[in-house]
């Protein structure tokens, strides 16, 4: 009994955290004046300019709704363009403008350096532990949950 306390007080901690750090990307989005889901979308296209909106959806897992209704907002303020893409031309790619990579750089790289400056503060060791950790649970999460009947 005293392994299964120790598991679930292990995993109650391990959420509470993943918790915080989703609270701390709200509230720097809060700060810099961008609700928590284009916030979430500038970070994505950050790393995958040209990308469809499907692939946004699927990577932050906003709703299909969400996605269209922010990328609508950055075409309006200049930020984004639509194009076609060059697998597919019924799909359109999120293309960033000049002005949509300098505001997309603003909001992003701070976020960024300070995820870079938060691992980069860590034990060689335990960096990599907590993603070796991180990567292993994943894993088995998944698929015990795949796993899982209701």
């Amino acid at each position: 009994m005293a392994d299964e306390a120790l598991i679930s007080e292990r995993l109650d901690r391990f959420f509470d955290e993943l918790h915080r750090i989703d609270v701390a990307y709200a509230d720097y989005g809060r700060r810099v004046g961008l609700p928590a889901s284009a916030l979430c979308v500038l970070d994505y296209l950050y790393d995958h300019d040209g990308a469809s909106q499907k692939a946004i959806c699927e990577y932050t897992m906003l709703p299909r709704q969400t996605v269209n209704n922010v990328v609508s907002s950055f075409v309006e303020q200049g930020y984004v363009r639509l194009a076609e893409s060059e697998g597919d031309r019924r799909v359109k790619a999120v293309r960033l403008t000049e002005e949509g990579r300098r505001y997309c750089n603003a909001m992003i790289a701070p976020e960024r350096a300070a995820e870079y400056r938060a691992m980069s503060g860590l034990d060689p060791a335990l960096r990599d532990a907590m993603v070796r950790g991180m990567e292993v649970f994943g894993r088995e999460f998944r698929r015990r949950l795949g796993e899982a009947r209701v």
